[in-house]
């Protein structure tokens, strides 16, 4: 179960250097808004995606004035211990495992998993398929070892195929792609639905413990075409249609996750408040399969969730976390918004932590 140990980061947004340890299994961190809470789990999930979770420009995570941003971690996995090195300089980044140069960002993602609930975690349901399709491939990414491979193949081939289609090529050139994107398709899609056909039956109990107008919700896999079709003979009966618009319509690229209440879009049911306990539900429900089906617990970093969440369903979400058995970073504005057992508890001032 991955566990965070210690943190070291400098140059982050308003953050003084910081150098920490971190004991146990629940961490609460308080502060005034803008004092720093957001920034440091930022910087934890910054450090396994790459990506922040809150804008898609990595420039404003670094300071100003700073000659570049630095975040290293050293953790505990089901793998043994380990050390993560992150730092961006002049927009470069250099990405460090265990003392040596890292190939890519899925290699530090691997070593550290983690879920982040925040205000922006409803673009999972509200911001189109694309949120939810990498909801889908995070999970997938740690269900099958093969997934992120079979990705990369399908979006070169797909890549491959829509340029030829811009560029109004001889259809014996654009064919030419379909046999190596059909074979990278039906693994993405394969693994895909095996994934959500096992997230399923987690998420059920977790949705009906965080509020009872969850339980009935369903979830179901969307392959991006009509699955009773063969995709090959798609391709090849769309093609004048796809010149035209200069892309491919069908294929995983389209996938999407269905969410029904009631045979209905559960989304055009449910309460603003109602759609934020859904989201946290199903990150909630992606750690506890990832627990099951591989002994590995994400990192979870809940940002400001008593504001997110009103009093009875806060109570059932602390109550809930426990039982997952991951490591949970919280924050709030006031310790007492959160009555929780934690082994430490930080402060936050106007940027520097207090331990």
């Amino acid at each position: 179960m991955a566990r965070l140990q210690r943190l070291v980061f400098n140059g982050l947004r308003n953050l003084a250097p910081l150098d920490c340890r971190i004991d146990g299994d629940a961490l609460l961190i308080t502060g005034n808004n803008g004092s720093g809470k957001t920034a440091l789990l930022e910087g934890i999930a910054l450090l396994s995606s790459g990506r922040s979770f809150r804008e898609n420009r990595l420039q404003r995570c670094q300071q100003w004035q700073a000659p570049q941003l630095t975040l290293y971690a050293e953790i505990e996995n089901r793998l043994g211990h380990q050390r993560l090195g992150w730092q961006r300089e002049k927009q470069q980044t250099t990405l460090r495992l265990n003392g040596e140069n890292a190939a890519n960002q899925a290699m530090l993602a691997q070593q550290l998993p983690v879920q982040v609930f925040s205000p922006e975690s409803q673009d999972l349901l509200t911001q189109g398929p694309n949120e939810r399709r990498r909801f889908m491939d995070w999970g997938a990414f740690y269900h099958e070892p093969s997934f992120l491979n079979a990705w990369r193949h399908y979006q070169h081939a797909l890549k491959q195929r829509n340029h030829a289609l811009r560029q109004q090529r001889p259809s014996a050139e654009i064919t030419l792609w379909h046999k190596p994107l059909l074979e990278a398709a039906l693994q993405v899609h394969d693994i895909r639905l095996r994934y959500l056909n096992a997230l399923a039956k987690t998420a059920q109990p977790i949705m009906s413990q965080v509020s009872d107008s969850l339980a009935q919700i369903e979830l179901a896999y969307h392959a991006g075409w009509d699955s009773e079709q063969d995709l090959l003979s798609l391709w090849q009966n769309q093609l004048p249609h796809d010149r035209q618009l200069g892309y491919t319509q069908a294929g995983p690229h389209r996938a999407d996750l269905k969410l029904r209440l009631h045979e209905r879009d559960a989304l055009s049911v449910l309460s603003r408040g109602q759609q934020k306990l859904l989201a946290l539900s199903l990150l909630l429900a992606q750690s506890q399969h990832l627990r099951l089906a591989l002994a590995e617990t994400p990192i979870l970093l809940l940002d400001d969730l008593a504001a997110e969440l009103d009093q009875e369903h806060q109570q059932r979400v602390l109550t809930l976390l426990p039982q997952l058995g991951a490591q949970t970073i919280l924050t709030a504005t006031q310790s007492n918004r959160l009555i929780m057992p934690t082994t430490q508890h930080w402060q936050l001032v106007n940027g520097t932590l207090i331990t």
